[in-house]
C-alpha cells in the first residue's frame, strides 16, 4: 500500500501488504510546513483577556468574559436564566416556563456559549506507518478558554432562545441517530453477507 501526500500526490512511502495497490492519504512534511507557515500569517479574532462589553445583531446589549471556574463552562444546547443552568430540550419545555413565569423581573440575565480557543499543535511528521510504535507522550495541560456572553432580555425573547436551542439540539440528536442506524444497518449487511459466504467454504473445505 503506498502512502500518498494528499496536497501534492508525492509518495511519501509504503506500508503492508506491498502487493497491495491501494492508498492511504497523508501529509508529507514539506506540505505541513507549508500549512503551519499559513496558519500563523493567519490573524484571528482577539477575544477579551477577561470582560469586554458587546452589542449582539439583535440590538441587545451584553458583555463576553472568560470562564475561570469549571462551574460556569457551558456546552452547546445550555443557557443560564437568571443564575440557573438549562439544558435546552422539548422535555424541558415546562419545567423552564415554570421557573420562567415565577421570575419577577420582566428583563432577564441570560447566558450562552460564546466561543472557545484552543491551541492546536502540528504534527512533526506526517502518518506514522503501522510498523511504527506508538510514542508515549505525557499527558498536556488544558490551554483551551471559553467565552461566555451574558446579556439581558424580556421574557418573550428568552422564551425564544430556549425553544430556538431546543429546536437545535433535536437536530443535532436526529442527524446522530440517523448516523448510528446506518452503521448499525450496515453492520447487519455484513454480517449477513458473511453467514452466506461460511457453508459455501466450508462445504469446498470437506469435499
Amino acid at each position: 500500500m503506498k502512502i500518498i501526500c494528499s496536497i501534492c500526490k508525492k509518495i511519501i512511502g509504503e506500508q503492508k501488504p506491498f502487493k497491495d495497490s491501494s492508498e492511504i492519504r497523508a501529509t508529507c512534511t514539506v506540505c505541513l510546513e507549508k500549512a503551519k507557515e499559513q496558519a500563523a500569517r493567519f490573524v484571528p479574532y482577539s477575544p477579551p483577556a477577561d470582560r469586554e462589553d458587546v452589542t449582539l445583531g439583535n440590538g441587545l446589549k451584553g458583555f463576553v468574559w472568560a470562564v475561570k471556574n469549571e462551574k460556569d463552562k457551558l456546552s452547546f444546547g445550555e443557557l443560564v436564566i437568571a443564575g440557573k443552568k438549562f439544558c435546552c430540550s422539548k422535555h424541558k419545555r415546562q419545567e423552564f416556563q415554570e421557573y420562567l413565569n415565577g421570575l419577577k423581573d420582566e428583563e432577564i440575565e441570560i447566558t450562552l456559549l460564546h466561543s472557545t480557543t484552543c491551541k492546536l499543535d502540528f504534527p512533526s511528521r506526517g502518518r506514522k506507518k503501522k510498523q511504527d510504535l506508538p510514542m508515549v507522550e505525557e499527558p498536556r495541560k488544558d490551554d483551551s478558554v471559553q467565552y461566555n456572553c451574558t446579556f439581558k432580555a424580556t421574557k418573550h425573547y428568552v422564551q425564544f432562545a430556549f425553544d430556538d436551542m431546543a429546536e437545535r439540539m433535536d437536530e443535532v440528536i436526529e442527524i446522530l441517530a440517523d448516523a448510528v442506524y446506518k452503521a448499525y444497518k450496515e453492520d447487519c449487511q455484513k454480517d449477513n453477507l458473511s453467514s452466506t459466504i461460511e457453508p459455501k467454504a466450508k462445504d469446498i473445505s470437506t469435499s
